[in-house]
């Protein structure tokens, strides 16, 4: 019942989407010279909108097509991405605090009831 309810599920799904986030960036620095490659992005307001009623979320991953100064076409911004990823860690902690906080309720509130 807890698993499945409905702020359990908003918070997984931001919980993946913030893990999602920092390994696409971990894959846009790594990619920084690599010819041709074009940044890629977790799109996180389409997890929200896109909610199907069954409980399942989607996220979107956007690539940048925008064309850069570069000779090479790639168009990953070294300083950006490690910004990007350093918010995206951020968030991914703040959620998992928020879901050890959630679990704890329950903990003890489950605790006091078997005394």
């Amino acid at each position: 019942m807890l698993l499945d309810s409905k702020s359990m599920q908003i918070l997984e799904a931001g919980v993946s989407a913030a893990w999602q986030q920092q390994q696409l960036h971990l894959q846009n620095i790594s990619n920084v010279s690599t010819p041709g490659y074009k940044a890629k992005s977790l799109v996180f307001e389409q997890v929200l909108e896109g909610a199907q009623p069954t409980g399942v979320y989607q996220a979107n991953i956007v690539e940048d097509e925008t064309t850069s100064t570069r000779v090479d076409g790639n168009n990953v911004d070294s300083d950006k991405e490690s910004l990007e990823l350093y918010k995206a860690y951020v968030q991914y902690n703040m959620l998992i605090n928020k879901v050890s906080g959630e679990l704890d309720k329950y903990s003890t509130v489950l605790n006091c009831n078997m005394q």
